[in-house]
């Protein structure tokens, strides 16, 4: 496991995918093999009921464009929107339509597990935390933590894990904490120069350090990025030896 990883979206290639009847396209953005990161991109065909599911780990859901329905009346996601789950936090169904476009963001391999699955129903979070935010609804701030750029924190860095939305003028240069627990750098739009690489949206850099991050330059029209760290349920759930991840493993891998 590295470090850092920086991924450009663009030079990955797409792949058709299937599950449980619901089509969708996918992009495999890190796989997390080397127990590192695994990060996915996809864009679902409009379904009125994407199944109810977890994952073996924390996760955080970046929608880019469109929208997720969720069962709770106050959970209508429209992109730019984070939505973030502890490990074996069962959500869903949910419907998905207008463009749907998000990425899949996990400290490390997660597995997909059915909630139709008995054992995993006994095997669920029940301390978990289920946080999420849209960008039109929160209005701009600054923070202590990113004082070079005004802010949108979709999910507070008060709540433990946290996804702020960070908008640079052209060549800011933004110093960012530290990322104990790992954090991922979506550029969302303009530009950003990350570790000597010009990133563009969605490109992005996945970070784990213990001390402050290397610096991100705006470009030359500035950049939004979004910022979704994790906190101490990183290091919690993932995948084992044991039945349950077996088929999480296997579920993922049929799917994508």
């Amino acid at each position: 496991m590295l470090n850092e990883y920086i991924v450009e979206p663009a030079a990955i290639p797409w792949r058709n995918g299937q599950v449980a009847g619901i089509s969708f396209k996918c992009q495999i953005l890190l796989s997390g093999a080397d127990g590192g990161p695994e990060a996915l991109r996809f864009r679902f065909d409009d379904c009125p009921s994407i199944f109810a599911h977890m994952h073996l780990t924390s996760q955080f859901q970046l929608l880019l464009q469109g929208r997720m329905d969720f069962p709770k009346s106050t959970m209508k996601l429209r992109g730019i929107a984070a939505h973030y789950t502890d490990h074996n936090f069962p959500y869903g169904p949910f419907a998905v339509a207008g463009g749907h476009d998000m990425l899949v963001l996990h400290p490390r391999q997660g597995g997909l597990i059915s909630m139709a699955d008995r054992d995993a129903r006994r095997r669920i979070n029940l301390k978990a935390r289920h946080l999420y935010g849209t960008a039109a609804d929160i209005q701009w701030t600054l923070l202590p933590e990113f004082k070079e750029a005004r802010s949108k924190p979709l999910i507070p860095p008060t709540s433990g894990p946290y996804a702020v939305m960070i908008e640079c003028p052209p060549r800011t240069v933004v110093n960012l904490p530290s990322a104990p627990y790992g954090r991922y750098e979506v550029v969302l739009a303009g530009s950003a120069l990350v570790s000597g690489s010009t990133l563009f949206p969605p490109g992005f850099r996945y970070v784990h350090d213990d001390n402050d991050g290397t610096p991100v330059e705006a470009g030359p029209d500035g950049a939004m990025l979004m910022l979704l760290a994790f906190d101490q349920d990183a290091r919690e759930g993932g995948l084992a030896g044991d039945r349950l991840s077996v088929a999480a493993a296997a579920a993922m891998e049929r799917a994508i």
